[in-house]
């Protein structure tokens, strides 16, 4: 898939490929002022990303689009993104 997005796409999972969090995957679920959730997978933790790091994750080739997820399986991923943020995590 192209890497030439600027924003995400919800529904849509990001491979991180070096640093900190390689080897996760992010899965894309909202946006709020200046920054953009994830749901990160395997860890199923709650990521919050600001708008900036994230272009500069997708210009740097940090953060690359893997594909879209079945409409099931993002409903599943939201679930827990939720769950995760009442728990507070």
């Amino acid at each position: 898939m192209s890497s030439d997005i600027k924003h995400p796409v919800r529904a849509y999972c990001y491979a991180v490929t070096t640093g900190k969090y390689a080897g996760e995957m992010l899965v894309y679920i909202q946006e709020s002022s200046d920054d953009l959730s994830f749901l990160s997978i395997p860890k199923m933790s709650n990521r919050e990303i600001p708008k900036d790091k994230f272009k500069v994750g997708i210009d740097s080739k940090i953060i690359d689009i893997v594909e879209k997820l079945p409409s099931d399986v993002y409903r599943t991923c939201i679930s827990q993104f939720e769950k995760n943020k009442k728990a507070g995590k």
